[in-house]
């Protein structure tokens, strides 16, 4: 019983973390979470969605409306998934290495309150995993409707962000980061998805 007990304090110590973070307490805990690598990157759900293969190009191309339609449609998927901005990219603009053969890249932003480029922690890293929940979706249901559509190109920050301004989700500052108007420097730019499904581009 006594061990129990013992087990239950640790865990709400644990669980309790966030909101004295939140209170302005200085926590361990919570910088653990925040900004601790993982031991085992079998433990992080980036690391596994990452690493799933893509599923297959359906054979017949789905009749589609006029490109501002689709393109009004797919970004209204990715807000309901929980992207909080997103704009089409058109690549025809960009250079070949950028472009990847694709013409139309879609950039989704997620808000950011900690950096997971300079925080490796679960917490750290949790913008990543909001956006690639979105990406992985909505590359998916590209594909389901027959055209190609992938988020496994590795794409540095830099040109990530640069997509973003392409796209019209805003400009970069004069420390060269990406500022947006509602979030500020607080947005993650999630994994870049290169299709050929026909859309009308921002920007």
């Amino acid at each position: 019983m006594a061990r129990l007990s013992r087990g239950l304090s640790r865990l709400c110590g644990a669980l309790q973390a966030p909101l004295r973070r939140l209170s302005g307490k200085n926590d361990q805990y919570w910088e653990d979470f925040i900004n601790r690598p993982p031991n085992d990157v079998r433990n992080m759900i980036t690391e596994i969605v990452a690493k799933a293969p893509e599923g297959n190009i359906f054979p017949t191309q789905s009749e589609l409306h006029s490109p501002n339609v689709t393109a009004r449609h797919t970004k209204e998927l990715t807000l309901y998934l929980g992207g909080q901005l997103v704009g089409i990219a058109d690549l025809g603009k960009q250079t070949r290495e950028i472009a990847r053969g694709y013409p139309y890249a879609m950039v989704t932003g997620v808000r950011a309150e900690y950096d997971p480029y300079i925080s490796p922690g679960p917490g750290g890293q949790a913008a990543v995993q909001a956006g690639q929940f979105v990406t992985f979706i909505v590359a998916s249901w590209i594909r389901e409707m027959g055209f190609r559509a992938t988020m496994k190109s590795d794409v540095p920050r830099a040109e990530r962000e640069h997509l973003a301004v392409a796209a019209g989700l805003g400009k970069l500052n004069g420390d060269g980061k990406l500022t947006v108007p509602k979030y500020g420097t607080k947005i993650h730019i999630a994994d870049i998805i290169f299709t050929d499904l026909p859309m009308e581009a921002d920007g």
